[in-house]
Parts: C-alpha cells; sequence; structure tokens
C-alpha cells in the first residue's frame, strides 16, 4: 500500500477513536463506567481475536513477561476507566483535547520509569504541551472559582487517565520488541477484559451487563469496534510501512474529530481558550513526538 492509502486509513481511525468520546458522553448517566470499560475491552478483544488466529500468534507469552503484560493491561483499565468518570464531570472535547496529552506524560515518566534521556528539544515541548493544558483546565475562568467546580475536578481525573495511558505505552514498548503491536495489543486487552470481568462477577453486576447490551448495542458496539479494535490494528500494521512519529502526529487529529462530533451531535460550546490551549499541547505534542523512535498505541 501507499503512503497515500495509509494516510487515508490513519486519518479515518482517528475519526473512529475520537467516537469514542461523543458516545461515553451520551451514555453517561445510562451504564455504569466501569461496564463501559468492560465492553470496551471485551469487545476489542473479540474483534482482535480473528487477526491472531490469522497470524498463529495465539499463544501465552513467556512467564517472565506475565508480570509487565498485567501491568500495561492494568493500567490499560484504569486509564479508560478514569475517562469514564472524567466525562462524567467535564465535556467530551475537553475529555479528547486532555487524554490525548499522554504522550507528554510519556516524556515526563520515561527518564523515572525506564531511565529515558530527555533532549532539551523535549523539555520546551514539555513546557509547551503543559502551558495548553493549564488554557484548557482553566478555560479563561477564575482558577478560585473554578477550583470548586465538577468541570475542574473532571479535568484533573482526565489527566490521571493521561498518566495511566502513558505508562501503559511506556512498558508497552519493551513488550512490542520482543512480540508484536497487535499480539500485545490483543493480550492487553485480553488481560483487561478478564480483570473487569471479575470485579463485574464479585459485585453481582451481571444483570446490568445483561441489560446494557440490549439496551445500547450499537453504542457499545462501536466503542469496542469503531474506536478500539479496528483502530488499534490499523496502527500496528501502519508501523511496519511508515515511520513511527509520522504515524504517531495522527494523534493530534483526534480533539479535532471529537470537536465536530459534539458539535453535531451534543452542541458543546468550544471556546477560544480550548482552542488555544489544543494548539499549544498540539505544538508540545509534536514537538516531543518528532524525536520519539518507538510509540506503540493511540490511546
Amino acid at each position: 500500500m501507499s503512503k497515500l492509502s495509509w494516510t487515508l486509513l490513519l486519518t479515518a481511525s482517528m475519526a473512529g477513536i475520537a467516537a469514542f468520546y461523543p458516545i461515553t458522553k451520551i451514555l453517561d448517566g445510562a451504564i455504569d463506567p466501569f461496564l463501559l470499560a468492560f465492553f470496551r475491552f471485551s469487545i476489542a478483544a473479540l474483534v482482535l481475536l480473528p487477526f491472531i488466529l490469522y497470524k498463529g500468534t495465539l499463544a501465552l507469552p513467556q512467564k517472565r513477561d506475565f508480570p509487565l503484560f498485567a501491568l500495561v493491561a492494568l493500567c490499560g483499565v484504569i486509564a479508560t476507566s478514569l475517562i469514564f468518570f472524567g466525562i462524567e464531570r467535564a465535556n467530551s472535547i475537553v475529555s479528547a483535547i486532555l487524554v490525548n496529552t499522554n504522550p507528554l506524560m510519556i516524556a515526563l515518566l520515561s527518564p523515572f520509569l525506564i531511565s529515558e534521556y530527555v533532549t532539551k528539544s523535549k523539555r520546551v515541548g514539555l513546557i509547551v504541551g503543559f502551558i495548553g493544558v493549564i488554557v484548557i483546565v482553566l478555560n479563561g475562568h477564575d482558577p478560585v472559582t473554578l477550583f470548586k467546580s465538577e468541570y475542574f475536578w473532571g479535568s484533573l481525573i482526565l489527566l490521571a487517565a493521561a498518566i495511566f495511558a502513558s505508562i501503559n505505552k511506556i512498558y508497552s514498548k519493551g513488550l512490542v520488541r520482543m512480540y508484536d503491536g497487535l499480539y500485545v495489543t490483543f493480550l492487553a486487552t485480553a488481560f483487561g477484559a478478564a480483570m473487569l470481568s471479575a470485579v463485574a462477577v464479585f459485585n453481582g453486576a451481571i444483570p446490568q451487563v445483561i441489560d446494557a447490551a440490549v439496551s445500547h448495542p450499537l453504542a457499545l458496539l462501536t466503542i469496542g469496534v469503531v474506536s478500539t479494535a479496528i483502530p488499534w490494528t490499523i496502527w500496528s500494521s501502519s508501523l511496519k510501512h511508515l515511520d513511527v512519529h509520522v504515524a504517531a502526529s495522527f494523534s493530534l487529529l483526534i480533539p479535532i474529530f471529537a470537536a465536530l462530533y459534539s458539535f453535531i451531535f451534543l452542541t458543546e460550546d468550544f471556546t477560544l481558550w480550548m482552542l488555544f490551549g489544543m494548539i499549544l499541547t498540539s505544538a508540545g505534542i509534536y514537538i516531543v513526538q518528532r524525536e520519539e523512535k518507538i510509540v506503540v498505541a493511540t490511546a
């Protein structure tokens, strides 16, 4: 396939991931956040299973790698759950922008977690990006007044989600070197689905799972297939044909698509402060990502 074909596929993938945010906002209050996370991971794992079977790579990883796979899956589960809780308090546009600051979090945490050197250029990107985050969170409001609002705490929850998503990606890097991106994504979603299934059974939530599946099948399938399984598969495949930093730059499209969907379906306000903050965070992410050698997946 040509670079143009991959460009179109990756653009479509970012559009699919962006749909996750307004759909989650629409489902706010209708389905428990943990159950939404369960459906996302379970459906994605089931959809990715045929690809794994086709490649003939359906096998357990080496025993020494089990803890790392479990950590990657746990961080993914926590990140997804926090996104659902955060969207309850903030709008879907802000959620898409803040969650996709995880490349900044990766650059910030990597020196502490995997002793990765941060260049001067990346430090500049971090400063620019986090100024953008502050602008988005404040959104032109007085900090003292905003501190008491649900929006402010929702924004902090979303930033926490970005941190867990970044930890997921940091430790996934080593696994991808030993396995392949599709295998790591499949196993992480499968492990995550197993964790969430255990929580659902322990809490006696099976009736709620059945009720949610019957009441909102299209929305749940869209989250699991269109916003998770398909774009992650395309992402993994694209890394074999494009430079990694080129593929990574497409994540900057997610907040743009999320804003478009929110205008159409949710009539959410998109302020100039949000626009300014999104420009700053996008610039910061670009500066950080352009030097990245390996990027695993989009959050």
